[in-house]
């Protein structure tokens, strides 16, 4: 009975210590690591940036196109042509236009009355020009129209005055004007137009061309001589 209790203590103990050997041989279960908030954060802030990275490498580089300049453009204005008493006219007798609306008053340069184109003036001396006009309109001329300087020196006389008479359509006037020639010797120009109430010029220009210096005096003729023959000696 003994012998029977040893051997059944002994089969215990040997499954006790075997028991106790294999549960020390298994292995332990890994621990988990705890997780850290930031080094998350800044995998994902790594993984995003390489992402980028790698998209913008993967597109077309952009073009700088130039763009044109813009381009200026002048604006030339004509200077308007006034009369002064300094300018010499190139083209006497043009026509005028005054304005965008055309003027319904009308003339036309009928004749040099007196002092034709280049009459020669003593210097310092007076003389009256006058020119013959016609009233071509259908308006008629009242006697506060005017007669103006267009271009050149008024040689003395008022660059303005009064018309001074009604001049009715189809009609003639004569117009004159007292100048007085320079001292120093050359030719001269002055032309001059017709101005409305309103003082708008219409017409053509009308001038005046002389030139200053002294008048050719006529030749002398001189007689010939006649020989006188001395008479022969009376032998």
């Amino acid at each position: 009975m003994t012998q029977k209790i040893k051997k059944t203590s002994f089969w215990i103990l040997l499954m006790l210590l075997m028991t106790a050997v294999l549960v020390a041989c298994k292995p332990s279960e890994p621990v988990e690591p705890t997780l850290d908030a930031n080094v998350i954060f800044t995998q994902a802030a790594e993984t995003v940036a390489a992402q980028l990275t790698r998209t913008a490498l993967s597109l077309p580089s952009a073009t700088n196109t130039a763009q044109p300049s813009p381009t200026m453009t002048a604006t030339i204005e004509l200077p308007t042509i006034a009369p002064t008493s300094d300018s010499t006219s190139t083209t006497p007798n043009s026509t005028v236009v005054s304005g965008s609306t055309p003027n319904p008053n009308k003339m036309a340069f009928v004749t040099d009355v007196t002092i034709p184109d280049g009459q020669v003036i003593p210097p310092g001396s007076k003389f009256v020009k006058t020119w013959r006009i016609k009233n071509t309109g259908t308006t008629t001329w009242t006697a506060n129209y005017k007669v103006r300087l267009w271009a050149g020196n008024s040689f003395g006389a008022p660059s303005s005055f009064l018309l001074g008479q009604e001049v009715k359509p189809n009609s003639e006037v004569d117009i004159s004007i007292e100048f007085t020639a320079p001292s120093q010797s050359g030719e001269y120009i002055a032309s001059w137009i017709l101005s409305d109430v309103q003082e708008a010029n219409f017409g053509t220009t009308f001038f005046v061309n002389f030139v200053v210096g002294v008048p050719a005096s006529p030749t002398a003729t001189q007689a010939e001589p006649t020989a006188t023959v001395e008479p022969s000696p009376t032998p």
